[in-house]
């Protein structure tokens, strides 16, 4: 028997009425997703020069560079000494210099890589060439070999380092073409989601206030009624909005505490409760299952999107099951349907943003990515698999844990 529990007093204040603040803040989310795109798709460096703490981090940074260039070209000539020494004549050991050079070339820049020629350089004139023990050179035909190696090493960092930056040219270029793409998906989404909302409850409102309408009370319930509903519509597309924003910016906060997940599925299952619309939604939950240290408000927003996600695009005939069970060190919750199911070649492009299934449902196109986004913050995974019978089963996992974080 699911015990009745009250809601946190922070998931309440996520579930208040619309108000002025929320569609700033939606604003404001809309503009940052424009500008930024997905998290998954963004190339970032983390660093703000200006602070003196990431200046210090950058320098670290390209030092470690050259310092593993550096123990590259030592390894090198380790194996160049070994080879010399057995089988292998020092000319054709000396190619074996190009193999630091390339990798610092192709891993770091150009930088490393000029301290790999510089350092196999001297490295090889010291321990190889005659006077050995000394930078000096006695031979025309092995200073000649020295020079040939540094012409042959330069060009062939250059070469890499070119190759190197046009890789990342071509990355950050799909990247921007696909975060154009996005924008475009973005608008649209915003678009229709909050035209027909508000369409409706202009409508309603402009009904309520014309002063020759005499409706009667029934009608008025009615109108007030449905205007309840597009604003709770808006209201869930403004949460999207802020949580997609939110894991986009890497801005998302946890507060952990040791949560009864059988209570929280309950709950949400009575939430939503008014929209089965007499569809049969079951609950399964496991006995004495253990606590699972997660932010209640984020877990609940993920029950509440799989379970909107499965009464939209499924027959309203047809029932919806949710089930929460032990699996090893984790507590596994699934949302299973009977609704037509869903392609596997389909199954992980609905999770990114904006993607939208085949049933042309309502909605923002944000629940799947927010839900997968919010489980994995918690050490989880969000997957989609077949039903038991038939249709699609979303399934997430969650670590056991105690304490508060």
């Amino acid at each position: 028997m699911l015990r009745g529990r009250s809601e946190p007093h922070d998931f309440q204040s996520r579930r208040q009425s619309l108000s002025p603040a929320p569609l700033h803040h939606a604003r404001s989310g809309v503009q940052d997703l424009l500008r930024c795109g997905p998290a998954s798709l963004r190339i970032r460096s983390g660093l703000n020069l200006k602070s003196p703490q990431s200046r210090w981090n950058l320098r670290r940074d390209v030092l470690s560079q050259h310092i593993l260039a550096l123990a590259a070209v030592a390894a090198t000539l380790l194996v160049v000494g070994v080879l010399h020494s057995t089988v292998v004549d020092l000319p054709a050991a000396i190619l074996l210099y190009l193999v630091p050079i390339v990798l610092a070339a192709s891993r770091w820049g150009r930088g490393p890589a000029i301290t790999a020629v510089v350092a196999s350089i001297l490295g090889h004139d010291l321990l190889f060439v005659d006077p050995r023990g000394t930078f000096s050179i006695a031979r025309a035909d092995e200073a000649l070999g020295l020079v040939l190696l540094l012409f042959v090493a330069l060009v062939t960092a250059q070469l890499a380092d070119g190759a190197r930056r046009g890789a990342e040219t071509a990355r950050e270029a799909a990247v921007a073409r696909r975060s154009d793409e996005l924008k475009t998906a973005l608008l649209r989404a915003v678009t229709h989601n909050l035209r027909t909302p508000l369409a409706s409850i202009k409508a309603s409102v402009s009904g309520l206030r014309q002063p020759d309408a005499a409706f009667p009370e029934e009608d008025r319930a009615e109108l007030l009624a449905e205007i309840e509903e597009e604003a709770d519509r808006l209201d869930r597309l403004v949460t999207n909005l802020l949580d997609a924003s939110r894991l986009e910016a890497g801005g998302l906060t946890l507060s952990r505490h040791p949560q009864d997940l059988a209570e929280l599925v309950g709950a949400v299952v009575d939430r939503l409760q008014p929209r089965f619309a007499g569809r049969k939604v079951g609950v399964e939950i496991t006995e004495e299952l253990p606590p699972v240290a997660c932010d209640y408000a984020q877990i609940d927003q993920v029950v509440t999107n799989l379970l909107e996600n499965a009464l939209l695009h499924t027959p309203p005939a047809t029932p919806v099951v949710a089930r929460a069970t032990r699996d090893n060190g984790a507590v596994r919750v699934e949302i299973e349907d009977r609704g037509p199911g869903i392609a596997e070649a389909d199954r992980e492009r609905l999770f990114r943003p904006f993607e939208r299934g085949r049933t042309r449902a309502p909605g923002s196109g944000l629940g799947l990515t927010i839900a997968r986004g919010f489980v994995e913050a918690h050490g989880g995974n969000l997957w989609l698999e077949d039903g038991q019978q038939q249709g699609a089963r979303f399934v997430f996992t969650l670590p056991v844990g105690n304490g508060d974080r």
